[in-house]
């Protein structure tokens, strides 16, 4: 006999909503800080707090990829079709995918030694200047594909909100 989910279990919404909350900010702080010319001490701030925040959050989310492949996905019960459902499936795995793309290219274009929130020293993982603009490069675009899937991913929970389809209720406590 098949169980049918209807919504998520706490640990799977409280990562997913940690991971929001982390991705949102650190994508669009970071975006702002290349939008903004000049130097600034308040800049540097917002800098240095994205690579603590990043990088003390990859571990957790590996900790959600993991539990993502491991827990029942709550049915959509009619909601949307299989179609529908595909390409949700398909544009979550596409985000975990970016995400740690730009998680691990963020550490690899670190041309200096850094701070993990003023605990913990790491130094850069690659020497090679070349390589190291390579990641930003990479880096840069990265987060301007995940910024684009954020923000489909956003409309469409609003859309079918809008339609009738209580898509959202499922990650809500």
């Amino acid at each position: 006999m098949e169980v049918s989910v209807t919504k998520f279990d706490t640990l799977s919404k409280v990562l997913h909503w940690l991971s929001a909350v982390v991705i949102l900010w650190a994508t669009f702080s970071g975006l702002f800080l290349v939008a903004v010319k000049g130097e600034g001490e308040w800049k540097l701030l917002i800098s240095e707090f994205n690579v603590s925040l990043t990088t003390a959050f990859i571990p957790i989310f590996c900790v959600r990829i993991v539990h993502a492949v491991r827990t029942v996905r709550p049915c959509y019960q009619g909601k949307l079709s299989a179609a529908q459902i595909l390409c949700v499936r398909y544009v979550h795995m596409t985000m975990y995918l970016l995400a740690m793309l730009l998680f691990i290219s963020g550490l690899l274009m670190m041309r200096s030694e850094f701070q993990v929130f003023g605990l913990i020293t790491i130094p850069p993982l690659i020497e090679h200047t070349q390589a190291s603009m390579f990641f930003s490069r990479v880096h840069r675009y990265v987060s301007y594909a995940l910024t684009v899937l954020i923000i489909l991913h956003v409309l469409a929970v609003i859309l079918h909100q809008r339609a009738g389809k209580k898509i959202l209720q499922r990650m809500l406590w």
